[in-house]
């Protein structure tokens, strides 16, 4: 990960109270170790829980419009611009009473050949620390940042953005309560579920990643490790599928799909509905068309049903056994 830039107000709030914004007049230094491996930390703790979603197109909000403007701008100000959208966010916090405060971190990174635009809202807790002064160890009270439990956050990848694909926008989707949303109406976030597309990269994902061996160190083929998933999609978790659960239950680590995803830049949402046709491709292909019916597991597509790169009406079957028996029905 390569870190561009990184300022942090703290807007101070208790519940029902108002909150205060604390500003930053200078943002951090980037050959600081702290600063990189606490924006890895954030990056990876909300790399495991993401919905995915876009700007909303019905509440054009003050954060969307600096945003735009930052973007467009010849001359970028990072800093201007941090402050300029924490006034909003304090209106919109004042308003809920159960609104708590926190660091508000703003931050441009590059990572696996993206540019993003992250904002993490990081709270802090107390915490006890000896030291050793006038002779006598004390116990002092110190404040530290529980990157552990990120309140929420927000990552925008800019060129999706600019080339006004879909899905450029991703959130923290653990944070969903009332009290929260706040944050999400602030960005103006709108999340965009897209069931074939979710369930198709689930499927990509199955298709490649390491499977686990069982309790004998047996692993099995890949074929079967397809219906293991299939089974448990379709009939343990009906149509919701849940990538930390199916993690859980396979791997033994509800972040393993959503490590898997974030490390090949796989955009896939944490929870979502099924799309009960791509799913059955995980086990098998079914198409009937044209008059023609063809039925093959999962495993022969690229090696023995294969598409013709010269001619688009063209499938290629390579298989002796069902050639010989189409030829007997000659």
């Amino acid at each position: 990960m390569e870190i561009k830039n990184v300022i942090i107000h703290n807007m101070k709030k208790e519940i029902k109270g108002i909150a205060n914004i604390e500003y930053s007049i200078k943002t951090l230094d980037l050959k600081d170790k702290k600063c990189q491996s606490l924006l890895e930390e954030l990056y990876s703790f909300f790399s495991k829980s993401i919905k995915y979603g876009i700007f909303s197109s019905s509440d054009n909000t003050a954060f969307h419009q600096e945003f735009d403007y930052y973007l467009n701008a010849k001359k970028k100000d990072f800093i201007a611009f941090s402050k300029s959208v924490l006034p909003d966010l304090k209106t919109r916090m004042d308003s809920i009473p159960q609104s708590k405060g926190g660091y508000i971190i703003f931050a441009e990174i590059k990572n696996q050949n993206e540019n993003f635009f992250v904002i993490f809202v990081v709270r802090d807790k107390t915490g006890k620390q000896f030291s050793y002064e006038n002779n006598t160890m004390q116990i002092n009270e110190v404040i530290h940042i529980d990157t552990n439990k990120l309140a929420m956050a927000c990552r925008i990848n800019v060129r999706s953005y600019q080339d006004k694909k879909d899905r450029y926008l991703s959130f923290l989707s653990t944070t969903q309560d009332e009290t929260s949303k706040y944050f999400q109406k602030w960005i103006g976030a709108e999340a965009q579920s897209k069931s074939h597309e979710d369930t198709k990269s689930l499927r990509k994902i199955i298709n490649d990643i390491d499977i686990p061996e069982d309790e004998d160190g047996n692993t099995m083929s890949r074929e079967h490790f397809r219906e293991k998933i299939y089974d448990l999609c379709s009939k343990a978790y009906s149509k919701d599928i849940n990538l930390r659960a199916v993690s859980e239950e396979v791997w033994k680590d509800p972040d393993y799909i959503s490590n898997y995803a974030s490390q090949n830049s796989i955009t896939i949402n944490d929870e979502f509905m099924a799309d009960e046709t791509e799913l059955r491709k995980m086990k098998k292909y079914a198409i009937f068309s044209d008059k023609i019916k063809l039925d093959f597991p999962s495993d022969y597509m690229g090696t023995k049903v294969l598409f013709d790169s010269t001619s688009d009406d063209t499938v290629i079957i390579k298989s002796k056994a069902f050639a010989d028996k189409l030829r007997a029905e000659q």
